[in-house]
C-alpha cells in the first residue's frame, strides 16, 4: 500500500515543523503551504490523500481554499481536517459547510489529530 499523503496548510512555523515531524513518523508522505494560495498551487499535483487546514491565514483563508479544493475534479474525497483557534460556532459551521470533514480547536493533541485521520482514511498502523 503506497504512503498516505497529507498536506499540512498552516502559516505558523512551530506548529508545521511539528506536524510534519508527528505525520512522517507516522508513515505519511508530507507536503506543506504556509497560506491558501500556495494549498492550491500545491494540491492539484500532491494529490493529497488528507489536508490539514488552517483557518486564519495571509491572502487566501482556509475557508475559501476549502471552497476551492472541494471543486475539483479528484479531490473531492481528501479528508479535510480544519484547525483554529476560532471557536466560535459561526466559523465553525461556515468551514464545515465549505467541505471541512473535522474541526479541530487550537491547541489541540497532534497524537489525536493523527488518531482522527487514521479512523477516516482507514488506515491501520
Amino acid at each position: 500500500m503506497p504512503e498516505p499523503r497529507v498536506l499540512i496548510v498552516e502559516d505558523e512555523a512551530p506548529l508545521v515543523r511539528l506536524l510534519v515531524q508527528a505525520f512522517r513518523q507516522e508513515g505519511f508522505q508530507v507536503a506543506t503551504a504556509g497560506n491558501g494560495i500556495e494549498c492550491m498551487n500545491k494540491v492539484s499535483g500532491f494529490r493529497p490523500d488528507v489536508i490539514v487546514m488552517d483557518i486564519m491565514m495571509p491572502r487566501l483563508d482556509g475557508i475559501d481554499a476549502t471552497r476551492l479544493i472541494r471543486r475539483q475534479r479528484g479531490l473531492d474525497k481528501a479528508l479535510i481536517v480544519a484547525l483554529s483557534a476560532r471557536t466560535d460556532e459561526t466559523t465553525k459551521a461556515e468551514m464545515m459547510a465549505a467541505g471541512a470533514d473535522l474541526y479541530m480547536e487550537k491547541p489541540f493533541v497532534v497524537g489525536q489529530l493523527i488518531e482522527r485521520v487514521r479512523e477516516h482514511v482507514g488506515i491501520r498502523r
